[in-house]
């Protein structure tokens, strides 16, 4: 089945907010100090060209900072970072507001799907994965959005919100300020949000041993086959995201 597409004006992202009929569940304005490792754990797998480092994530001044590193660690040449929700979550709306890095080589990504520990993208458990935003970071106007249902490592079916090809037109420059990424899942079907117009709803019925809660990924890896190679006088390069939440529909709530 294809996806079905609507293309809306944009909304100011400062003005974006959730569908209407949801109640806020979880969130983090990263206002503190430090991560709040009580609601985030690190990833910290090595994959394509980096090594993902937890001592690459940082909050401040009520921003989460991933940094993008030329660096040798675990042998790669680059790192990376990035963070998971300790909390599963199933149906409902997700959304972050992120600023992206711009510079060619990398793959920043606000997406959901089951993790372990941190240290895989590929746990055992896997089943359904929703890439709310994929950026591939050399072309700054461009995005993937779109999931995937896994039966484990290794076997999988997808879909895509521009079938034929990799990445859409976004409307806007990702890394030139900040963006709102959403999604709601559903037991029928995943509706893909940028910030706050719906800009596609890819079918996703329930199907047995795939609706397992998920976790809320936030992350950044070098990868050179989908970004382009590094482009190293734009490091150390950040992602940064200022918020990040949670919501269920009201009346599933009660």
């Amino acid at each position: 089945m294809r996806p079905i597409l609507l293309f809306l004006c944009l909304s100011v992202p400062l003005c974006a907010q959730p569908p209407a009929g949801f109640t806020l569940r979880w969130s983090d304005e990263f206002d503190g100090a430090s991560l709040d490792t009580a609601k985030w754990m690190y990833r910290t797998d090595v994959k394509v060209e980096s090594s993902q480092r937890a001592e690459n994530v940082s909050v401040s001044g009520g921003q989460l900072i991933i940094l993008l590193k030329k660096e040798q660690h675990r042998g790669k040449e680059f790192t990376g970072g990035g963070i998971i929700s300790r909390q599963r979550f199933r149906h409902g709306y997700y959304e972050a507001r992120v600023k992206m890095h711009g510079g060619a080589g990398w793959h920043q990504s606000v997406w959901a799907m089951y993790a372990s520990d941190g240290s895989t993208t590929y746990p055992e458990q896997m089943r359904t994965e929703i890439d709310g935003m994929e950026f591939d970071s050399d072309i700054v106007w461009k995005g993937h959005m779109g999931l995937i249902r896994w039966e484990g490592p290794g076997k999988s079916s997808s879909r895509s919100c521009t079938p034929g090809v990799y990445r859409g037109a976004l409307g806007f420059d990702a890394s030139a300020g900040f963006h709102d990424y959403g999604f709601e899942w559903t037991p029928k079907e995943v509706k893909f949000y940028l910030d706050g117009d719906l800009r596609c709803v890819l079918p996703h019925p329930s199907e047995s041993g795939d609706e397992g809660a998920i976790n809320f990924w936030l992350t950044a890896i070098a990868h050179e086959k989908l970004s382009g190679r590094v482009d190293q006088a734009r490091l150390p390069g950040r992602m940064i995201v200022e918020r990040a939440a949670f919501y269920t529909k009201q009346e599933a709530a009660r």
